[in-house]
């Protein structure tokens, strides 16, 4: 009985020298560091490959709604971008929406040449009046606001943005702008 006791209280000993001993890695979730607002200019520079930024490009104008999603990551320290469009085919504002997405694809940015685009426009997120915005740049800590003045300005903005993405996609349809003939009219009277 005594070597029972004895074994019973040795084997509670090393039960509770185990459980005293054993570490309980609890990993912290991650916390990304990156904000849009400090690096605009170079944030796949600064992004980890935990991190994801979503660049929303609202391309509404009158009857034709559009909207492009681009998402960007990091992976084996290359930039990854993956494009969705999405674009009602009525031009009636019935929503009737056809979604193109992409295959993802590595872009080459040593020169960041990417970030220079919104770089470029960040005037674009200082007026807070209540207009439309082109772009929405979203990032884990913050978010980017790109705004344009009318429906001129909204076309310019339009148009860039084809080129822009025109780099990326230099053989789809979807990055074209439509070809405007002008036609010029002889002796207009009011």
């Amino acid at each position: 009985m005594k070597i029972v006791l004895k074994l019973k209280s040795s084997l509670l000993i090393m039960v509770c020298f185990l459980f005293a001993n054993c570490k309980t890695d609890k990993k912290e979730p991650y916390k990304s560091d990156l904000k849009v607002t400090e690096n605009l200019s170079n944030f796949t520079s600064e992004m980890t490959e935990k991190d994801t930024i979503k660049i929303i490009a609202e391309l509404n104008m009158e009857w034709w709604i559009r909207r492009d999603e681009l998402i960007i990551t990091k992976r084996d320290n290359q930039i990854r971008l993956q494009t969705t469009v999405k674009e009602d085919t009525t031009f009636e504002m019935k929503y009737q929406m056809r979604t193109n997405k992409f295959p993802e694809k590595t872009i080459a940015n040593t020169d960041n040449s990417f970030e220079e685009h919104f770089a470029n426009k960040i005037g674009r997120t200082k007026d807070k009046t209540v207009r439309q915005y082109i772009y929405k740049i979203i990032a884990p800590n913050d978010t980017l606001t790109f705004y344009t003045d009318g429906l001129g300005d909204k076309g310019g903005e339009v148009r860039e943005y084809y080129e822009f993405m025109n780099q990326y996609y230099p053989n789809d349809k979807e990055f074209r702008f439509p070809e405007v003939e002008i036609e010029e009219v002889d002796d207009i009277t009011f």
